[in-house]
Order: structure tokens, then C-alpha cells, then sequence
């Protein structure tokens, strides 16, 4: 399966599908070339440990540089099909967690998230859903990665109602519509609703973020992070 990784943002990814759905129809009756459907994969190390990690697809490194915590690989194009993601410690080749059959289709989105911790890696695959959106509005979605955490919630501080609510470990919410501008997120436990985490942020109108809960509650070693909020915009 041949694959190629050029990184572009959401907008300009819709417009690369459509591009290539238009010169596809143009072609028919022309040519015998076949142009490859695409889908986009971008990941993200979200692992409570304090490593930096590298990611191979179909054994072809996909990153340009190490991945920190909550650092990753913006959308990157694929051609149609199935993959393998191979996480390693930065700039060695021995596999901590590896996820196989990882279906790329044809114009959508997909974020695999690195989670777990030393002996006990794992990861996280969603469907990334942009539709049915408003240009006025940011959205916003809640991910519970932190292996220790009870389950929780995501609100912005003085808000009446949360973003999501009861999200236990690798569980997560949709995209929520939320009035652009500075906010505070905060991270609360669902059973009594204290603030585990603060997050300032201001968001943008017509952008996607994953908040992100992640690192320990208690932390086994003094390898292992502190729990914390993150936020990745989607692009």
C-alpha cells in the first residue's frame, strides 16, 4: 500500500478532496489513470510518561521530529486502506505498542492517540466528525486519557451545563458547539465535581479541539506525569 505523507489543514484537506473528486470525473472517458481516494491521519503521544516516542506507518517513520507530551503529527494523507502504527522510544526501533488494521477510508479524518504507560502501552483510534458545523461557532470535544482517573467531566468555569459529563478512562464525547472566545476549561471529577485541572484558552471560531485529561492521578514513579489538561486544535 503506497502511502504519502503531506500535512495540510482541515480546510484546505476539504478542498484537496474535492479537487481530486472533480479531476477524477474530468478524466473519465479521457484516460485510464486511476485517481487513489484519500483519507488523513494525524497522531499524538498522550502517554503519562515522561519519554518522547516516534511513529511508524506501514514501517515508514512518520513523524519529523520526537514526539513530546501532547505533541503530535498534524492531518498527514493517506491513500485508502489499512495500516499499522508502530510507537517507539525516540530514535530507537523496538516496538512499545504497536496497533494493527487501522482502516483509512476515503475522505475522512482519524486521530490515534498513545496512551498507557511503560508494560502497558496502548492506543486510542477516533473518527474525527466535522460535519454539520457552523463557521460562528468553535467546537470542542473531551477525551479522559489518564489511566488512574475516575471518570470526568469538562466545563467551562461559570457555565451552568458541562461539555461532557461521566467520561471514564479512553471513553470521549462529540464535538460541541461552544461560543468562540477566552474560556477556562475545567477538568472536574464527575461524582462531586471539584476542578482537577484549569485550562485558559481562547478559541477560535470555525476550529475543532480535543481536551485532552492525561497524565496520573497518582503517579507510580517519578517517570510518570502529574494529571494535567491539554488542548490539541485539529488541523
Amino acid at each position: 500500500m503506497n502511502t504519502f505523507f503531506t500535512k495540510f489543514s482541515i480546510k484546505t484537506l476539504y478542498i484537496s478532496f474535492a479537487v481530486a473528486a472533480i479531476a477524477l470525473v474530468s478524466a473519465c472517458g479521457k484516460s485510464d489513470t486511476e485517481i487513489p481516494n484519500i483519507g488523513s491521519l494525524s497522531v499524538y503521544n498522550t502517554s503519562p510518561t515522561l519519554s518522547s516516542y516516534d511513529v511508524y506507518i506501514n514501517g515508514s517513520r512518520f513523524n519529523a521530529a520526537a514526539l513530546p507530551y501532547a505533541g503530535g503529527v498534524k492531518y498527514t494523507q493517506l491513500t485508502e486502506g489499512t495500516y499499522e502504527a508502530k510507537f517507539t522510544v525516540s530514535g530507537e526501533t523496538t516496538s512499545i505498542y504497536t496497533k494493527s488494521n487501522i482502516a483509512v477510508g476515503n475522505n475522512s479524518f482519524y486521530t490515534l492517540y498513545l496512551t498507557g504507560t511503560s508494560g502497558n502501552f496502548d492506543g486510542l483510534l477516533i473518527t474525527d466528525d466535522f460535519s454539520n458545523t457552523s463557521t460562528e461557532k468553535a467546537y470542542v470535544r473531551f477525551i479522559n486519557l489518564s489511566p488512574d482517573a475516575p471518570a470526568l467531566d469538562l466545563g467551562i468555569k461559570d457555565a451552568t451545563t458541562s461539555l461532557a459529563t461521566n467520561k471514564a478512562y479512553k471513553t470521549y464525547s462529540g464535538f460541541v458547539a461552544v461560543d468562540p472566545g477566552a474560556k477556562v476549561l475545567e477538568i472536574k471529577l464527575n461524582n462531586g465535581g471539584t476542578v482537577k485541572a484549569s485550562i485558559d484558552k481562547t478559541l477560535v471560531k470555525n476550529t475543532f479541539y480535543t481536551v485532552i485529561a492525561g497524565g496520573k492521578v497518582t503517579p507510580s514513579t517519578d517517570l510518570e506525569r502529574q494529571f494535567n489538561g491539554q488542548v490539541i486544535q485539529h488541523q
